[in-house]
């Protein structure tokens, strides 16, 4: 994750900030991978020891390789919500590994955090966030951290810190004189090239759990294949969240492969196919099976 992490950081900004990069954001901090039971969202009931061993050192290495944001997670740390926990935040990750970047909350992430609206703002914004993600309700949000400046229950020490790092990253992003992303490589998205990267990725990245003599396929046997589940013939369905749209899609929501459409490419003369989607419950008889669940 460390190494994985640290690549697309220098594959966003590159050598640094400036008018044609981006900046990358290493989420979610910290420890939302350990909760309970692996829920989304749960609570990692870890000690700290363990935290710094395990959950810790990918943003060790994203700060060493200078990433430009970092995200808090949803999750809690031993019960406490991580968008109000001051010591991991501010503490741990601004002042003992020297993040200077921005902090920025998930996505509506300190309604999460007990306590009225105007307690989720304070809460949240002194124990080191920066931007609040705030999807809807933003102009309440405004007014609502500006009463609580003016009251004294968030210093302007920790408005300034969090103004200079924003201001720091536009500056490095050259904003002001450039407010628009430059437009020139737009007709490269999804190109062959592109395409041919994302395939080799997939390729490189799967992982074989188990194999009871199965794999490989023979390409020389004689022998009938059954392909069925949700995902088989769902171009939208295999590709998953965060294609086109934030969920994705179902159906041919862009250009693309399904896994059907592979097999019967791929296939050897020898071998015969029956397709049966989510018809699972019919009576097949093949020597293979092969399901596409999701």
């Amino acid at each position: 994750v460390s190494s994985m992490g640290a690549a697309a950081i220098q594959g966003f900004q590159g050598a640094g900030l400036s008018s044609t990069t981006i900046v990358a954001t290493a989420k979610h901090y910290v420890a939302d991978g350990g909760t309970t039971g692996g829920d989304d969202q749960g609570n990692a009931q870890i000690t700290e020891a363990e935290l710094r061993a395990i959950h810790l050192p990918p943003y060790q290495e994203a700060v060493r390789n200078g990433v430009g944001s970092i995200m808090i997670s949803y999750s809690s740390w031993n019960g406490q919500k991580m968008h109000g926990n001051q010591y991991l935040i501010t503490t741990v990750l601004k002042s003992e590994l020297s993040f200077q970047g921005v902090v920025v909350s998930d996505w509506a992430g300190i309604d999460k955090l007990p306590g009225d609206y105007a307690s989720d703002g304070r809460t949240a914004i002194n124990a080191g966030i920066d931007i609040v993600m705030v999807p809807d309700n933003y102009k309440t949000f405004i007014s609502t951290l500006r009463n609580e400046v003016n009251a004294g229950n968030i210093p302007m020490s920790r408005i300034d810190d969090a103004v200079t790092r924003i201001l720091n990253a536009k500056f490095a992003l050259d904003l002001f004189n450039h407010p628009y992303t430059d437009r020139t490589y737009t007709t490269q998205v999804g190109s062959p090239a592109h395409r041919a990267v994302a395939r080799q990725a997939v390729r490189e990245s799967l992982v074989l759990l188990k194999n009871d003599t199965v794999l490989p396929l023979s390409k020389t046997a004689t022998y009938k294949i059954v392909v069925g589940g949700s995902h088989a013939n769902n171009l939208g369905y295999q590709m998953g969240g965060w294609s086109i749209t934030w969920q994705g899609g179902s159906g041919t929501t862009t250009v693309g492969t399904t896994l059907w459409q592979a097999i019967q490419t791929a296939k050897p003369p020898n071998v015969t196919l029956q397709y049966v989607g989510t018809r699972t419950k019919g009576r097949y008889s093949g020597d293979i099976g092969i399901v596409a669940i999701g």
